[in-house]
């Protein structure tokens, strides 16, 4: 099972732990790049790419992250990854994606709790909060 924690810090979140890069990456994309305003996230998740008249494309940049969309999956890899680490991603579904964002705005933008630590544990994304 892997994991990381954040903390709600002078009006923000704050990566705090976690267990794996990946998970870390996962940490920095929703304190940093998503914080409380994920539907643009959310629009180019489930956007049709193909289509001609689309504004998005198969890949999304943020402050700390990249995303690309890859049969659909969605991969998170860090910006600024030191260079052994430069190839590692977090894959997960559009599903599992667009369910975290959707978790994220429920669960820890209208709650703002003190502590979130997400979990995932190979099949799904689980956000739990204290505080």
């Amino acid at each position: 099972m892997q994991y990381v924690k954040l903390f709600f810090e002078n009006e923000s979140y704050d990566y705090f732990d976690g267990n794996s890069i990946t998970m870390d990456i996962l940490g920095c994309f929703l304190a940093t790049d998503v914080g409380c305003y994920w539907p643009l996230f959310k629009e180019w998740a489930i956007a049709d790419k193909t289509a001609s008249d689309t504004k998005f494309n198969y890949e999304l940049g943020a402050n700390l992250t990249y995303l690309t969309e890859e049969d659909n999956c969605i991969y998170l890899k860090d910006h600024y990854a030191l260079p052994e680490n430069a190839n590692m991603r977090l894959k997960m579904t559009r599903e599992q994606f667009v369910q975290l964002l959707d978790d994220w705005q429920e669960k820890v933008c209208k709650h703002k709790p003190r502590e979130v630590t997400i979990i995932y544990d190979g099949t799904q994304f689980t956000i739990e909060t204290r505080g």
